[in-house]
């Protein structure tokens, strides 16, 4: 003759009197440990076992379902919550799973434990909790992991060109090869990205904390950027700047305007085709522009406007010659916003030989 607790837990069936030694269940101590120490998931997963272990397989799912989107909820809300209220939360959480065993499995374990059946340990509780968390915490790295991981090329053995949007993987080969021809690339590790969009192409370079707020790196992304444009396309593009969780940090114009046959005006920083258009018209109508395929670039950063003209060698150490440019960037200043203005003479490989502010 079978015990009242046999016949009940539920309405649902249970191990006979032969199996109840090893039918162990979980108490609500249990499923609430088990909460704090790898949310609602871990619980969840001790009610479901209870109920599997009653005879109850179907409601044993559909308790994992609600666990599982409960959870999801959690962390969707929890995401953004202030540092300290976390703790609070997960209290809240535990005792309200703690409430909900009781109310759905309190008198099934009542019964089970007056029939003479055990307690699952509270050890294992604790260790499904922690595999729970665990196992949550390896899913949420994957996810951001892949979320954040872009296909990418390999350059030399350490170096790397990752590209999005449009942007093939051949065109992320050929960037690769122009940065390690003109000496960006060195197998140390350095990270460049290739974007392209409805908004154009971008060069994003990876970069140590507080480059972007150096006007003179800035500017040499910027001349890396203009060498490399035809790999990619050509020009215009965007040279951004990112820190090592790649934010964007800085965004600079780099493109080119052709003012005559052979003569260029490449603008850079916050200078925009309007500008540059404009300095390339004040430089034909003073005579420097001539279609002898002069390039002049015209950079706008925080420290200001710069008008940098590429000479030949030698013209730097030049007193008259260096004189002709100074009166030559006062004229064209107000195509360029005015005075004062920074003006720059470089080399053809377009290494800076003088600077002075005018």
């Amino acid at each position: 003759m079978t015990t009242i607790a046999a016949q009940s837990l539920e309405g649902s069936s249970t191990p006979n009197s032969t199996d109840k030694a090893a039918c162990t269940l979980y108490d609500a101590r249990a499923v609430a440990l088990a909460t704090f120490l790898g949310t609602p998931v871990a619980g969840g997963i001790l009610i479901a076992l209870n109920y599997r272990r009653i005879g109850r397989p179907g409601t044993a799912v559909k308790t994992m379902i609600a666990a599982i989107v409960g959870t999801g909820l959690l962390i969707l809300v929890g995401w953004d919550i202030p540092h300290g209220l976390d703790s609070l939360i997960a209290i809240g959480v535990m005792f309200a799973m703690k409430a909900i065993a009781k109310s759905f499995q309190g008198h099934t374990i009542t019964e089970h434990v007056a029939g003479g059946g055990k307690l699952a340990s509270m050890w294992s509780a604790c260790w499904i909790g922690l595999a729970t968390l665990a196992a949550l915490f390896g899913c949420i790295f994957l996810v951001l992991y892949m979320k954040d991981r872009l296909p990418g090329v390999m350059v030399g053995s350490k170096d790397e060109v990752f590209y999005s949007g449009s942007a093939t993987k051949e065109e992320a080969q050929a960037l690769g090869t122009a940065l390690k021809t003109d000496g960006y690339f060195s197998d140390k590790g350095t990270n460049v990205i290739l974007v392209k969009g409805k908004d154009g192409t971008k060069i994003q370079f990876v970069v140590k904390e507080g480059v972007w707020n150096q006007v003179p790196m800035v500017e040499g992304f910027e001349i890396v950027g203009q060498q490399v444009a035809a790999s990619v396309g050509g020009l215009p593009i965007e040279v951004d700047l990112l820190n090592k969780e790649r934010v964007v940090e800085m965004n600079s114009n780099v493109g080119k305007v052709a003012a005559d046959r052979k003569d260029s005006v490449y603008y850079l920083g916050a200078a925009t085709e309007t500008d540059a258009q404009s300095l390339g018209e004040a430089l034909k109508t003073a005579g420097f522009f001539q279609g002898n395929g002069s390039d002049v670039f015209l950079s706008k950063h925080a420290d200001g406007t710069m008008i940098s003209f590429v000479v030949n060698d030698g013209v730097w150490d030049n007193p008259s010659s260096v004189k002709g440019f100074e009166d030559l960037a006062r004229k064209v200043a107000p195509a360029a916003g005015g005075t004062p203005l920074k003006l720059r003479l470089m080399s053809t490989a377009l290494v800076v030989k003088k600077d002075e502010m005018l």
